[in-house]
């Protein structure tokens, strides 16, 4: 059985569960449990604990694919990436929240000494979440560079939205404010707008220019 990283697997022959934190070899992976301890075990001695897997399987069996359901106005933004924990466990999670009414077509990747590696490809539905990530909140000033790329999909008539790419990297001082409740992950996080539009205030650039620039004599 295939296992990546953020699953949650429970231990056959040992009353201890935790989530995969590294992926050694196809026969080995590193498991992290409440004291924040990884262990390093064979995946034939681990299983799944069903309900909590980190990745859902897509079904690409056009018979069986379902169309999704949107009701009440059309949402066309709001894409948050929540990071739940706590010190006391020395995991995080990363969840992509989706309050939009798209079909998020998500590529996640981590960039680290100019090499990245993909850790999620997949589809999220609208107002639903999805874990894409973890790692320890103790080596948070380490987290590599976060790259999403984004399309957006959606069977009602829209003005087209073009891809969306965002970078972004964590510091330890965004870890310092409080956490804040997501209703759709029932818990509260570290809350990350990634589609917000940044617009220049051209007056204020202007005004903040000539501000800093000495006067003549």
């Amino acid at each position: 059985m295939a296992y990546k990283l953020g699953d949650f697997v429970r231990f056959v022959e040992e009353d201890f569960e935790g989530h995969i934190t590294k992926i050694i070899n196809d026969e080995l992976v590193g498991v992290t449990g409440e004291d924040g301890f990884e262990i390093p075990v064979q995946t034939t001695k681990i299983t799944h604990v069903y309900g909590q897997q980190s990745r859902k399987e897509l079904d690409f069996d056009e018979d069986k694919k379902q169309p999704t359901v949107i009701s009440g106005a059309f949402v066309g933004e709001g894409i948050y990436l929540a990071i739940t924990g706590d010190q006391k466990q020395n995991i995080a999670i990363f969840n992509l929240v989706n309050e939009t009414s798209y079909d998020l077509l998500l590529s996640f990747s981590t960039e680290k000494a100019k090499q990245i590696v993909g850790e999620y490809a997949g589809i999220i539905a609208p107002k639903s979440t999805q874990k894409i990530y973890n790692a320890k909140i103790n080596e948070v000033s380490s987290w590599p560079l976060f790259d999403f790329k984004f399309l957006f999909h959606t069977v009602v008539l829209q003005v087209p939205k073009p891809a969306l790419e965002i970078t972004k990297r964590i510091k330890p001082l965004d870890l310092s404010e409080a956490k804040k409740h997501v209703p759709l992950l029932s818990d509260r996080a570290w809350l990350f707008r990634l589609d917000e539009d940044l617009k220049i205030d051209a007056e204020k650039l202007k005004e903040s220019f000539f501000s800093h620039r000495p006067d003549k004599k």
